[in-house]
Parts: structure tokens; C-alpha cells; sequence
């Protein structure tokens, strides 16, 4: 038996109950044909960049970083001109498309089914290599074609991503994610492709880049027929009607509860609180328990048999107002009830479930930052062992640590820990004895346990924020991290793991949220950046900002990286990415909330 608790930066309390189609990312539809892989910056066969004298300080400014901006505002134009498909007129177009531009279809005519259900249909195509229109009044009917599927729905969203700038003397190649969305009465459609744009080059800061010639690959047309038009269906106001305090408490962001909450209490800006899933009173029903900011009381959600949920926390003694960031709810003392576990501001909390309450049984204090918790029998004693996932060295309490060094490799993080269950919920910290004490400063976000290599044992791997993961292989209860040699250290900003037999084969593979950047993408793989250093250091940077990845196990100890092969990196800000079966068909498929701290103050998005 193996669980984890939720791996969180952000407060994602309705993520359980706030399911809004496809404002989440669903990859891997349950027997789809892989997608072409999105190749995105140079090919694994280009050769290495050069390494160049750094340039003076007075010519550091990025001018690729300004024309994407520049690309960017052109972009806009075309959303714009989209969201109004049956009002667009080429005039609104010339300021963005050359008279002499080439423009490509951006929607290809024949399309294959690659995956069907009652629910989704997904359809994929590349259009032809020659160019079929030209100038801005080619744009307005290759935008008109795109926009077809749109027509007649509400709520239509359009998005441009700049991933790549590639600069010559008169023009500037881009690549461009785009990615649409539409809500019909009873359907819902979701465009996605990369656009291959070539601009000219204007030489002073006044010039706005005129698109010379536009082409779409990785077309991918999605439509789903559920009801309402949604996989799934917010329930949260049917759920929480009878409890006025969820609103008063969870319907306000934590800029609210920062200004009427003293700063010494702790209330971090960033979130990092997470949920757990149990149930607690034996009726069969899943229960949720919420973490929460100091000040604010953590919630315990009793499910009922309508649907809806009564709080409990403070009647069972769970009501916390230290800062939480942590939780699982797991049978520690094997007497077939849920215990808690808590990962506090400071210290970690073990609670026995006895009768009607939960009593504090015993207290841990690491050394950094308590945040993500696993539970697994690691020594396969009969009870359940948790890991500690620490962040910083009291890096998020106190802000006394310094940052990570460096940023894309580094190990002066806080240090994780393994308890071992030695009965009656007293836990003794094994860390170094087992071997687990490797490569345990890595800024460590998320941690699950599964026995990839089928020899009886739970292994561990460790998804760390600033760099490489660790892999550590158990053998009879001693660790090895292994990461390296297996090919899943996985370079990256580490946010969340799950483990999954996607391909079903037997196996399991590994699937590791992570951080997709466009700004990174274009930056990293300009010959300016890290100018001084190595091509090994240069590459670390370019898949830092990759995004998700996907490993697949080949079986003797090692995994195969098939991330771009299966089109699964780009979850955007990925802090839980998990496999799930969306349709119940028996297949794993990937479901990825995202996003990053959103203020009232929008003017920086």
C-alpha cells in the first residue's frame, strides 16, 4: 500500500471540486496515436553553441527579448481578430501581415481521428508545405478557417506563446504556441498547433514587426460532447451550501487574508498549502482536509450521503491555525481507522484517530521546512513509514536561509527525512542509517513511493525545485539514489510526481511536473546566454524550462525519456501533474493543474 499527500505551491483547496474542462491540461487521451513531437529550440543533433567573449554591459540589452515583445502586441491583434471571426476584416490585419506575406493554412483540411469516445474526439493533421494565401487579406481567410469551429461560442479564449526567436540580419524567425478554446450549448472545442513565423526585421525601436510568411504544424482539434459541453461539472456551491464559513474563508485569495493577518504569523504569499483525501468516519465516503495560512483554521470536510459536506475539524481537534502545508490521512497503527499526519510550519505533527477525535501523539522537528508528505512500508515491518519533503532551510519559516545556489543545480536546500513506524505512532528519523541522506539538499518539492523495479520493495523518487531529482532504489531497506544512471535526474524546476503504467506494459513509468517557460525557451537558446560557460551548463538552463516529463520504464533499471515523442511537456507552471483514468477506460491518461499567483493587479500579465 502506497500513498502521498498532494505536492502544492499554490492553495489549490478546490481542485477536488472545481473541475472546469478544459481550463485544465488533459494529455494522454486514453488510447490516442502519439502526437508528432514538439521539437522546441535546436535538435539533439545540432551542434553545441559556441562559447563566446561576454558581451559589454552597455550591449547586454536583449533584443530578442523586445521584439518578442514586439511579436507579442502583433499576436495580440490576431487573438483579437479571432475572438471576432465574424466581424474580421483585413484592414484590422494590415498592420500585421506584409502585402507580399505568404500565409500558410493554419487549419489543415483533412484531419485523422486519432482517439474517440462518447465524450472527446480528437483530431490531428499537418497542412501542405505550400503557401495558399498572400497578404493581410490571405491572413483574414486563413484566420477565418481557423476560427470556423469557433463560430456561434461563448466564452472563446485565445493564446500565443513566443518559444523561440531566431534573429537575422532583415528578418526574424518565431515559433508560436497557439492554443484556443470555445463553449457551445453542447459542445466544446479546443484548437492547438505551433506556428512557424518569419517577420521583418524593423532597425529601430519605432519599427513593429510585419509578418513576412506564417506556417502551422502539430495541428490537434478537440472536441468534447459531455454534458454541458464539459468533462466535468463545477460542483462546489452544490457540495459546501450548507456551510456559510467555506465562502467567508476559501471565496478570498491570499492577498485578502495578508492584509488583516500579521505578517509574523506567517502567511505566505505563494500558497504551499495542500489537501488530503481519506475516510475518516468509516461511511465509505471520501473526506477532505484542508490546509491553510497561519491564523486561518485548517477545515476537515465530513462527506454525506447527498452529496454535501459538514465541517468537522474543530470538533475532532484538527482545526490547526499554524501554518500548514502538508497533510495525509493514512492508518499508521493498523487498527483500520485514519490517522493524520501533519507537515506545520516548523515541525511535523503525528495524530491517531480515537473514537470521535484526534489526539497529538508525537511531534517532529526537522531541520528545514516540513512540506510534502509520503507514506509507504519501506522496511516491510507491517506499518506505514513517512517521508518528509523539506524545502529550504527554513528558507519559507523565517526566511533566514539563503536561495538556492546555483539556481539550476543546487544542493544547499533543507534536509528530508525519513521516520520509520516503530508501533504506537512513535517514529524514529532513519534518515542516514538507510541511506537516504544522498543528494538530500535539492530544494525538494514532491516525493512518491512505487516499486519500479517489481523486487517487493517501495523505491522513492524526489522531484526537487532547482535541479536534478533523485531516484532512490531500495534494496532491503537500504537506499541508493540511482537517478543518474536510471535517466530520471530530470533537470529541472521539480514540482510534483506520479507514477503510472501509461503505456501498459507492466511497468511503471514516471510522470514529473515541472515548469514550462517560453521566456526560458527563447532566452536559453540564444548564443549570448551563459556566454562564459560550458555547453553541458547551457543545456542544463534549456531543459530547465522544458516543462513536464515523461518516463518510460524499459524494464532493467532504467527509463526512456519519451516527453516530447508523446507531446506531454508543455503543462505550463505544473505544480500537480498526476496519471488519472478521465473516461474509465482502463488507461492512464495525465491531468495537469497549473498557473502561478494571480493579484488584483493584472497589469503585469
Amino acid at each position: 500500500m502506497v500513498m502521498q499527500a498532494p505536492q502544492t505551491r499554490t492553495q489549490l483547496t478546490l481542485s477536488l471540486l472545481l473541475c472546469c474542462g478544459f481550463a485544465v491540461t488533459l494529455s494522454g487521451c486514453s488510447g490516442c496515436q502519439p502526437a508528432k513531437p514538439l521539437q522546441i529550440g535546436p535538435g539533439p543533433n545540432d551542434s553545441p553553441p559556441q562559447v563566446t567573449e561576454q558581451p559589454a554591459e552597455e550591449e547586454t540589452d536583449w533584443e530578442t527579448e523586445a521584439f518578442a515583445s514586439a511579436v507579442g502586441e502583433q499576436l495580440h491583434r490576431i487573438r483579437d481578430a479571432l475572438q471576432q471571426a465574424d466581424a474580421m476584416d483585413a484592414s484590422q490585419l494590415a498592420e500585421v501581415a506584409l502585402p507580399t506575406a505568404t500565409i500558410g493554412q493554419l487549419r489543415p483540411q483533412q484531419m485523422t481521428v486519432a482517439f474517440a469516445d462518447p465524450l472527446l474526439k480528437v483530431e490531428r493533421g499537418e497542412v501542405a508545405d505550400d503557401a495558399q494565401q498572400t497578404g493581410p487579406n490571405g491572413l483574414q481567410i486563413a484566420l477565418q478557417q481557423l476560427a470556423k469551429p469557433l463560430a456561434g461560442r461563448t466564452d472563446i479564449h485565445v493564446k500565443f506563446k513566443v518559444i523561440s526567436v531566431l534573429a537575422g540580419d532583415d528578418t526574424v524567425a518565431t515559433d508560436v504556441v497557439y492554443q484556443a478554446s470555445g463553449r457551445g450549448t453542447s459542445d466544446t472545442v479546443q484548437q492547438s498547433a505551433i506556428w512557424s513565423c518569419v517577420w521583418q526585421n524593423g532597425h529601430s525601436e519605432d519599427d513593429v514587426p510585419r509578418l513576412l510568411s506564417v506556417r502551422s504544424r502539430d495541428f490537434e482539434e478537440v472536441l468534447g460532447t459531455g454534458p454541458e459541453a464539459t468533462l466535468f461539472a463545477d460542483c462546489t456551491e452544490s457540495v459546501f451550501r450548507n456551510e456559510p464559513d467555506f465562502r467567508d474563508q476559501f471565496m478570498r485569495g491570499i492577498d485578502y487574508w495578508r492584509t488583516g493577518i500579521q505578517s509574523q504569523y506567517g502567511v505566505y504569499p505563494y500558497g504551499h498549502h495542500g489537501i488530503t483525501v481519506g475516510d475518516i468516519n468509516g461511511d465509505g465516503l471520501d473526506d477532505i482536509y484542508v490546509c491553510q495560512p497561519a491564523g486561518l483554521p485548517n477545515r476537515l470536510y465530513l462527506q454525506n450521503q447527498d452529496g454535501s459536506v459538514t465541517e468537522a475539524a474543530a470538533s475532532m481537534g484538527v482545526d490547526w491555525l499554524d501554518r500548514s502545508r502538508g497533510a495525509l490521512l493514512v492508518d499508521l497503527d493498523n487498527d483500520q481507522d485514519q490517522d493524520l499526519v501533519l507537515a506545520l510550519n516548523e515541525m511535523v505533527v503525528i495524530m491517531s484517530h480515537e473514537g470521535d477525535r484526534y489526539v497529538e501523539r508525537s511531534v517532529f522537528r526537522p531541520t528545514g521546512d516540513p512540506g510534502s508528505l509520503a507514506a509507504a512500508d519501506y522496511d516491510l515491518d507491517g506499518d506505514l513509514d513517512i517521508y518528509v519533503v523539506d524545502y529550504g532551510e527554513r528558507f519559507l519559516s523565517d526566511n533566514e536561509s539563503s536561495g538556492p545556489v546555483p539556481y539550476h543545480d543546487a544542493n544547499n536546500g533543507g534536509e528530508n527525512v525519513l521516520l520509520r513506524n516503530d508501533g504506537d505512532c512513535q517514529f524514529v528519523d532513519v534518515t542516514s542509517r538507510v541511506g537516504l541522506d544522498q543528494n538530500n539538499r535539492r530544494w525538494s518539492f514532491a516525493a512518491s513511493w512505487e516499486d519500479y523495479d517489481s523486487d517487493g520493495d517501495p523505491d522513492l523518487y524526489v522531484a526537487n525545485d532547482f535541479g536534478r531529482n533523485n531516484l532512490y532504489r531500495n534494496d532491503g531497506g537500504k537506499f541508493t539514489d540511482v537517478a543518474a544512471q536510471a535517466g530520471v535526474e530530470d533537470i529541472a524546476a521539480g514540482m510534483s510526481v506520479s507514477w503510472g503504467d501509461y503505456n501498459q506494459d507492466g511497468k511503471m513509468d514516471l510522470y514529473v511536473g515541472n515548469m514550462f517557460s517560453s521566456a526560458g525557451l527563447r532566452i536559453a537558446f540564444q548564443d549570448r546566454f551563459q556566454s562564459l560557460a560550458g555547453a553541458d551548463v547551457r543545456q542544463e538552463f534549456q531543459r530547465h524550462a522544458r516543462g513536464n516529463s515523461l518516463f518510460e520504464n524499459v524494464g532493467d533499471g532504467t527509463f526512456r525519456d519519451v516527453s516530447e515523442t508523446a507531446a506531454v511537456t508543455l503543462g505550463r507552471w505544473a505544480w500537480s501533474s498526476n496519471f488519472v483514468d478521465i473516461n474509465n477506460d482502463g488507461r492512464e491518461d495525465l491531468l495537469v493543474a497549473n498557473g502561478f499567483v494571480t493579484g488584483s493587479d493584472t497589469d503585469d500579465l
